[in-house]
């Protein structure tokens, strides 16, 4: 038997690595997401799975919001209700998530926003006679006596169990009658009670009344949700980055994040500044959207600056979108490398 001896190396592991031919390169892995397959990693990943369970639950939490909202709309455009009165705070998606519902179906229906007064709502019945008909911020309708008596008999049960409601309207020319068949829905930031008129309840036990109005986290989880997809013209990389400043500035500033805030202020800023048509960059002018004031520009996190802290989180999205292909998966991820870099931020001396 061979024995090595003191003075000898000892035997070498065989290589059983792959030889590559000669024509082939060493080439570095493909880039795969930060901080989500790192070996090593056991105490981030628990926090990283909490950080995402947290993130999961409230996604489920308000999707099953938005898809009681579509059941109440399928209730009306089917028939089995005459109405719907949706109320909560502004911003949140409420208007979009109706209108998108009834043309994703197919379902006619005529959309009022603004001011309508108690005749212009017949006329709007007596032309729509078998539409939904959306009456969007139109608070005034409540407090007129004769716009109510429409709305009850437009939204009533008739007695013989058919679905057609017959709506009067008296003037002094004559009496115009409707019979109507379709179905109200009333879009409103207040509370159906809050419209104080004698005749309110009478109102409300017609139609079904439905408050939506989800937590800061359950609106930052669909705004990362929507990032990832890509909206309005800006790529999913570019948004997300959006939604993550936007986010921390409502936080820092105490100001209720909305989807609306997101979609029609900070989206549109970075397009203007990616434009090349602003002045300022896209950050001081989102910050000075939710502070409603003018804030002097201060420098990016860990001493980087703006640009670099986009082009940053532009790889970091575009690796994690590479790697998955679900958008859920890629909102997961996300959050997963977020987490990580705040708590590499919070050991930082």
């Amino acid at each position: 038997m061979t024995t090595n001896g003191p003075d000898r190396e000892p035997a070498a592991e065989p290589d059983n690595r792959p030889v590559r031919s000669s024509g082939e390169c060493a080439m570095s892995p493909e880039p795969r997401a930060p901080g989500l397959h790192e070996p090593g990693k056991e105490a981030t990943v628990k926090t990283e799975g909490a950080a995402l369970m947290s993130h999961e639950r409230c996604l489920k939490e308000v999707e099953a919001q938005f898809g009681l909202i579509r059941d109440r709309l399928r209730g009306v455009c089917d028939g089995f209700s005459t109405g719907l009165y949706l109320y909560g705070a502004p911003g949140l998606s409420k208007t979009h998530t109706v209108v998108t519902f009834l043309n994703e179906n197919s379902i006619p229906f005529e959309h009022i926003l603004g001011h309508l007064s108690g005749s212009a709502l017949f006329d709007v019945i007596e032309e729509n006679p078998a539409a939904v008909i959306v009456l969007d911020d139109v608070s005034g309708i409540f407090k007129e006596p004769k716009g109510i008596q429409l709305l009850l008999a437009a939204l009533g049960s008739p007695p013989d169990g058919s679905r057609v409601r017959k709506v009067p309207y008296r003037t002094a020319r004559g009496t115009r009658v409707v019979d109507f068949t379709g179905g109200i829905v009333a879009i409103s930031n207040l509370a159906l009670e809050d419209h104080r008129s004698g005749i309110i309840a009478a109102l409300a036990d017609r139609v079904h009344v439905q408050k939506f109005d989800p937590p800061p986290e359950q609106v930052e989880a669909l705004i990362f949700k929507i990032a990832m997809k890509g909206v309005a013209g800006v790529a999913p990389e570019d948004a997300v980055t959006v939604a993550r400043f936007l986010a921390e500035e409502c936080r820092n500033r105490g100001t209720r994040l909305t989807v609306r805030l997101f979609v029609n202020n900070a989206l549109p800023d970075f397009r203007m500044w990616k434009a090349g048509k602003a002045e300022n960059h896209w950050t001081m002018l989102v910050r000075a959207t939710v502070a409603k004031e003018f804030m002097p520009q201060r420098p990016a996190a860990r001493g980087m600056s703006h640009n670099d802290q986009m082009e940053a989180d532009r790889r970091i999205v575009l690796a994690i979108c590479k790697e998955f292909r679900d958008p859920m998966e890629r909102v997961r991820a996300w959050k997963a490398w977020n987490e990580t870099v705040r708590q590499g931020s919070a050991t930082k001396p």
